[in-house]
Order: C-alpha cells, then sequence, then structure tokens
C-alpha cells in the first residue's frame, strides 16, 4: 500500500555558487531517476510547487527501505541548502464523504 508525503523545502541564506550546484544536482538527480531523491523504484514523484521560499514536492512512496534513501539522498546533496521536512498526507475529501453526505440529508 502507498503513502503520499507532502516534501516542504524552505532556503537556506547561501552564496549563489552553492545554490546553483545545489540546483545542478537536483536537476541531474531528476533527470536520471524521475525524482528528486534518485531513487530507481519505490518513489513516484507526482508534482513540484515552486514558491519565493522553496517549495512543495507531492511523492508517492510504496517501499519504506526507497523513501529511506530519498531522504538521505536530499540530507547528503541539499541539506546545507534547503530545510526539509516530509508529512504523510491523505485524502481529506475522500475521508469525511460519508459524514458530509449524511448531514447534507
Amino acid at each position: 500500500m502507498s503513502q503520499l508525503y507532502l516534501q516542504r523545502f524552505e532556503y537556506r541564506a547561501a552564496a549563489k555558487s552553492e545554490f546553483d550546484q545545489a540546483w545542478t544536482t537536483a536537476l541531474q538527480t531528476f533527470a536520471k531517476s524521475g525524482n528528486w531523491g534518485g531513487a530507481e523504484t519505490g518513489i513516484r514523484h507526482v508534482k513540484s510547487y515552486g514558491t519565493a521560499w522553496g517549495g512543495y514536492v507531492l511523492i508517492e512512496v510504496d517501499d519504506a527501505d526507497s523513501f529511506a534513501r530519498y531522504q538521505l539522498h536530499h540530507s547528503m546533496n541539499y541539506g546545507h541548502m534547503v530545510q526539509i521536512t516530509f508529512e504523510p498526507i491523505f485524502d481529506l475529501d475522500a475521508a469525511l464523504e460519508q459524514r458530509v453526505r449524511q448531514m447534507s440529508t
């Protein structure tokens, strides 16, 4: 069974050259694996969203070991540039659908 995660990243202050190098590594990783953490299997990249301060990435995880490697890749390659958190999320609309329907009748 898979789990959706919302990954949040917030930029830290750094020299432009460090910022550019981190993004180069990130883009090379994404081009090779299809996700920002270099996982060959077990992680499905759904969408990335950018903001002025960083952004969000929605991923679907179906293998705990792959997720561990995904997180380790972030720590080793981007941790000096961004603060990263991973939040498991669920479909609140689907979870509450029956209760809402009952209240509307």
